[in-house]
């Protein structure tokens, strides 16, 4: 019996059927049950493991509860067609750009699915080329969020809050006169300015733009500048927010940034198999290929 991986709750052993999986699963509560025995005399084993998925391909990254496989048999029934599943993959995340969720969904599909270096290196160097050529559709590299009102409220030590948007004219605290540089998130931290924001910030300050419920934005080729309004400091624009896919059509993406948001997505796979990202971009040649 080979363990392969576990976390949490769960663990994964490595077996040839269904049958010798219920075989190992008697053998692993055997063994739990003497380690462990029920000291109480409860009607029930404190303790009970259960045969719940039968993988017929498992890819196991090298962080922790990063996985992704095929399921061919669930709580006791086979599947018509396997089922994919991935856990701790970025993939999953809601604010990840459509680009990138894209690409690490397929290079893991195509990982469990058995597939080689080359055939991985060839699609992700297909895409890296696409995107970074500019030929990827700017609908997947925009990302969308919500407008949160807390990542905007700032407050002074004496307990008056401001609005980020608001404080541009602002220097001194109206109700206690401190420098509006000690203003600190809701939370009592220091303000820090991410991407969207940064990309809101330019919007309002430079383009009039207005936002509502939630935003789009993206990285671009910087064009302008827009303020911090906590330091006052001017900052090169190197991302920009709207409320619309529209209101970003005006400008060009950074697509060298974008290409390597490919190679990124990719990496988690490069490293479980000990490929190298860098055949990425470069291309190797084989051997008849030199003569």
């Amino acid at each position: 019996m080979e363990v392969v991986y576990g976390h949490t709750d769960s663990i994964y052993i490595k077996v040839d059927s269904i049958e010798q999986a219920h075989e190992s699963l008697k053998e692993i509560n055997d063994f739990v049950r003497e380690f462990f025995p029920n000291v109480l005399g409860l009607e029930e084993h404190p303790v009970v493991l259960e045969f719940e998925k039968y993988y017929s391909s498992l890819g196991v990254g090298v962080t922790k509860n990063r996985n992704a496989g095929l399921i061919s048999w669930e709580d006791g029934v086979f599947l018509d067609e396997p089922k994919f599943t991935m856990t701790g993959f970025t993939a999953k995340r809601v604010s990840e750009s459509p680009l990138s969720k894209r690409i690490q969904t397929e290079v893991v599909t195509m990982w469990v699915d058995g597939k080689g270096e080359d055939d991985i290196v060839n699609y992700c160097r297909e895409e890296y080329l696409k995107t970074l050529n500019g030929e990827t559709p700017i609908t997947e590299v925009v990302k969308r969020s919500r407008l949160k009102e807390n990542r905007f409220a700032l407050k002074c030590s004496c307990g008056k809050k401001y609005n980020l948007l608001e404080i541009y004219d602002l220097q001194y605290c109206s109700k206690c006169a401190k420098l509006k540089k000690t203003f600190t998130t809701l939370d009592g931290k220091k303000p820090s300015v991410g991407s969207g924001i940064a990309g809101m910030l330019y919007g309002h300050e430079e383009l009039d733009f207005t936002y509502d419920d939630s935003y789009v934005f993206m990285k671009i080729i910087p064009i302008g500048f827009y303020t911090n309004p906590i330091t006052d400091e001017r900052k090169s624009a190197e991302w920009v927010a709207g409320t619309t896919f529209s209101d970003l059509e005006r400008f060009s993406p950074d697509w060298a940034h974008y290409s390597e948001q490919v190679i990124s997505k990719a990496k988690p796979i490069f490293d479980a198999m000990g490929w190298q990202t860098s055949s990425i971009k470069n291309k190797q040649r084989k051997l008849e290929e030199w003569w």
